[in-house]
């Protein structure tokens, strides 16, 4: 892993709506240590909300049931409305915490510091580690390898049908139909889409004209909004294909493509193959924060390339509910880490997951 430290660290995300407490409480935070599974993750009281990124919707899920289980009177609600939203939310004070997967723009930097108050800055810590896969609906074909190039030509709609040629050299010896290729893009600013562009973008561009950025000028295909939104479409579309964390493709029981990287292994997403990409990430912390450069032209043979972290974007200083946001975060980074892998997820690799539990000790 290469890793630039010249500053600290520091933040989290979502899809879908949620507000679980576990009982109702006075809102001023007050911590109950002992209620921690492992004691390193803290109770407090009170209410959190945050918005924002779809891609760990389901972690989020999970965590904030469990973290409400564990700690009696804490509250927490997330609202997953896509990674841009999130950051627009925190900046102008709507959500408590924003949740992202891609960092923020220097306009919604400078939103977030002027929310935090004078003195203060918002700082982002990454919370999960995920696979952004290709998953279709394709009868009879239950397995499929797709190579950078293969998917630039069919998200540009230059490949059209799922026996094209491209398709079957990626597949040697698999009976392809003719189905016409649908494809499912997010019409929302996402952090995913970010993900996906920029892998095609580093390792094909030449076929990919359409650059690395959440929004993208799309040649034709469907639309919807979140990454649920984009799955629920290809489950409802003969030859559909879209873009979106594992866990969605999980929940809709769809096919994902294992996917040929930069060192020309075909490779499935999974935990294990998600933290070999991530060790070879650039980790910058010259910013006060976290912030992850993936390489999504890695050469490492196990590495699955379209893999990612996803953040939190949270104050340094002049949180409200800070205790609450603190015991949140650090249960999502120790105890909460149990249940990625048979969601979908993965942890953050040890020495980045040590950077954001110390970042996140930190809030106040």
């Amino acid at each position: 892993m290469k890793v630039m430290r010249t500053g600290q660290l520091a933040g989290l995300t979502l899809v879908g709506a949620l507000a679980l407490t576990a009982c109702s409480g006075n809102n001023t935070p007050t911590t109950n240590p002992s209620a921690s599974g492992t004691g390193t993750a803290g109770c407090a009281t009170g209410s959190l909300s945050g918005q924002g990124s779809t891609f760990q919707a389901n972690a989020e899920l999970q965590w904030a049931k469990d973290y409400a289980a564990k700690c009696a009177g804490a509250s927490v609600t997330y609202e997953g409305t896509g990674s841009g939203a999130g950051k627009t939310a925190f900046g102008n004070g709507t959500a408590e915490f924003g949740g992202t997967d891609s960092l923020p723009k220097p306009e919604e930097q400078a939103a977030a510091d002027k929310r935090c108050g004078t003195g203060n800055k918002g700082i982002v810590t990454p919370i999960v580690a995920g696979a952004v896969v290709l998953t279709y609906h394709l009868d009879g074909v239950a397995k499929l390898t797709l190579s950078a190039t293969t998917v630039a030509k069919i998200f540009e709609g230059t490949i059209t049908k799922w026996d094209d040629p491209a398709i079957k050299a990626d597949n040697a010896g698999a009976t392809l139909p003719s189905t016409t290729i649908v494809t499912v893009h997010r019409n929302d600013k996402s952090g995913t889409t970010n993900i996906f562009s920029s892998w095609l973008d580093k390792n094909d561009p030449a076929d990919w004209k359409l650059g690395a950025a959440e929004t993208l000028t799309w040649p034709g295909g469907q639309s919807a909004k979140g990454s649920d939104g984009v799955t629920g479409a290809v489950a409802g579309a003969k030859g559909g294909i879209t873009y979106t964390e594992l866990s969605f493709a999980k929940a809709q029981n769809l096919p994902v493509a294992d996917i040929k990287n930069a060192a020309g292994t075909t490779v499935t997403p999974n935990a294990t193959s998600v933290s070999a990409a991530l060790g070879t990430a650039t980790v910058d912390t010259s910013k006060g924060d976290i912030r992850i450069t993936p390489d999504y032209a890695t050469k490492t043979s196990a590495a699955y390339p379209l893999a990612a972290p996803s953040y939190v974007l949270t104050c340094d200083k002049g949180n409200k509910s800070a205790a609450l946001l603190k015991g949140y975060l650090t249960y999502a980074l120790t105890d909460g880490t149990a249940v990625l892998d048979g969601l979908g997820y993965a942890p953050l690799p040890d020495a980045i997951a040590t950077q954001a539990k110390t970042q996140v000790a930190t809030l106040s």
